[in-house]
């Protein structure tokens, strides 16, 4: 294998450079990058470009060692979605400008008012001739207004919905097993992206150099035209595990596009035997020998600290990410140190199966009626969640429950090095949690839910008891978190061997994993 392909279909601001996935494409570059015999080449959409460079610069991958190749420019509705996007986000006008238009506009009122109070007959035909005037001066305006508007409203309603439900896709697929056409209503971001990655898909099939595209996701079908093998990475199917979670128009067709990447797809890569057997083998039917198990490499942050290792040097990592954001963040974190502030973290996205709201039940629990003077720190952006923000608001949670939204690595590795304790309380994961290892690395011990993909791993069942809960039992999930801060040193001893065993598994080992697997599929 000569060249890598990696394939990225995401929608606008989808892929964030710090979050999970983001961060095993980075992964798997860098290790190619590294291999003597092999190129790289990542393709998106032209609105991809920025958070391609993210990625690589988040990686520490110089950019002139990736091939870049994107569609040739941005379609209208996405710059008109970016551009509202932008003006909405923007910090709100000083208040001495806004009085001043205010001011404006109550003298254009009371001359209106005074014109319509007049008895003259000339003074009132003079003033409907001017305001005749200026409204035809003015009408081609308002229309182009109005219909920029409408474009803003058609572009937040379709690209802002996706970008917050990542999951609610319903586009025209297509089931390349059996060739059978299924016709969908399609939404506008659907048919903005259908039309992006069909140009995108031309433009590379012109190129001969690629013999493998790595695809990281299951929900782009359209891979099924590239030429070339395509090598998909299958981590999941949640639905076949919490199937009450994700019902709702959110998630319509969902299930079905994944089935049609599945099907375009040469071979798969789970990173548990747990995912190949139940959702591969028994619930889409691929067959075994069409899945490879790959498991995640250790994810070590004392990497990413570089030469500030020490508690002293996250502080001041942390602190001044907060001065930097004190603009977007809650005006009580404006200041706020955490120099002597112990805390619980689990660093995840908002998903239905991560149980946030399980564990935001339980620290109430810890803080309430335990008494332990700790605060909860998070990186999924919960004020969006309904359910969740009316629960902190309710029990007067908002200072003690900290939401730090998709923070840069040097940033995690600052909380993870400070936490008291990392939690991770998902219902379900595809693999190994990467919070385990980012948390001992620095020196922080962990306890997690017990789930297929942690079982498959810990096989000493005192270790498993020691630092594993029922994700379903609030009490169990309560105990251990607070036998973890009470025996915080016994329970970082106990994990040693669990992290010295994964170690081994580094990054650049299932980088070439990864290669080794490509070449075997691109021989074929």
């Amino acid at each position: 294998m000569k060249r890598l392909g990696i394939f990225l279909g995401f929608t606008p601001k989808q892929l964030a450079p710090h979050e999970g996935i983001s961060r095993l494409i980075g992964f798997i570059t860098k290790g190619a990058v590294r291999s003597k015999d092999t190129s790289v080449t990542i393709a998106g959409p032209s609105w991809l470009r920025g958070e391609i460079n993210a990625l690589l610069d988040d990686a520490g991958i110089a950019r002139n060692s990736i091939d870049i190749v994107t569609t040739n420019s941005v379609p209208y509705i996405v710059r008109i979605w970016t551009l509202s996007e932008y003006f909405r986000a923007s910090p709100r006008r000083p208040r001495a400008k806004r009085f001043r238009f205010k001011r404006l506009l109550r003298k254009f009122l009371y001359l209106v008012v005074s014109w319509l109070s007049t008895s003259s007959t000339i003074v009132f035909v003079v003033g409907a001739l001017l305001i005749a005037a200026l409204a035809l001066t003015l009408a081609i305006p308002i229309l182009l207004v109005a219909l920029f508007l409408a474009a803003v409203f058609l572009a937040r309603r379709g690209i802002g919905r996706v970008m917050s439900r990542p999951l609610a896709l319903r586009i025209k697929r297509k089931y390349v097993a059996t060739r059978k056409r299924a016709r969908v209503a399609m939404g506008i971001v659907d048919r903005v992206r259908e039309s992006e990655l069909s140009r995108l898909i031309r433009k590379l099939n012109r190129r001969k150099d690629v013999d493998v595209w790595y695809v990281p996701s299951m929900f782009w079908p359209e891979v099924a035209e590239l030429n070339g093998k395509v090598v998909m990475a299958a981590p999941d199917i949640v639905f076949y595990e919490h199937p009450a979670q994700y019902t709702g128009e959110d998630f319509e067709g969902s299930l079905e596009r994944i089935t049609a990447s599945l099907a375009a797809a040469d071979h798969l890569i789970s990173y548990s035997d747990y995912v190949k057997q139940h959702h591969m083998v028994e619930r889409q039917g691929v067959p075994p020998e069409k899945v490879s198990v790959i498991r995640h490499g250790i994810v070590d942050m004392r990497d990413i600290e570089g030469n500030y290792g020490n508690r002293e040097g996250a502080l001041d990592v942390l602190h001044r990410y907060l001065f930097d954001k004190k603009h977007v963040l809650p005006r009580y974190l404006d200041g706020f140190r955490f120099d002597d502030v112990p805390f619980l973290f689990y660093s995840s996205q908002v998903r239905p199966h991560k149980n946030i709201e399980g564990l935001v039940a339980t620290y109430e629990k810890i803080l309430r009626e335990h008494y332990r003077p700790v605060k909860l720190v998070l990186t999924a952006g919960i004020e969006d969640i309904d359910r969740i923000k009316d629960f902190i608001n309710d029990r007067g949670l908002q200072r003690d429950i900290i939401s730090l939204y998709s923070v840069p690595n040097k940033v995690l590795a600052a909380l993870n090095r400070l936490a008291a304790l990392a939690v991770t309380p998902t219902m379900f994961e595809g693999g190994f949690p990467f919070t385990f290892s980012e948390a001992y690395s620095v020196g922080t011990p962990s306890v997690m839910s017990r789930i297929p993909a942690v079982t498959e791993i810990i096989r000493d069942e005192n270790l498993l008891d020691l630092m594993t809960f029922d994700p379903r039992d609030r009490k169990d999930m309560l105990h251990k978190i607070l036998w973890g801060l009470e025996n915080r040193q016994a329970l970082l001893d106990a994990q040693r061997p669990l992290f010295d065993g994964l170690s081994a598994r580094t990054w650049s080992t299932v980088a070439d994993e990864y290669l080794q697997l490509m070449r075997s599929v691109g021989s074929k």
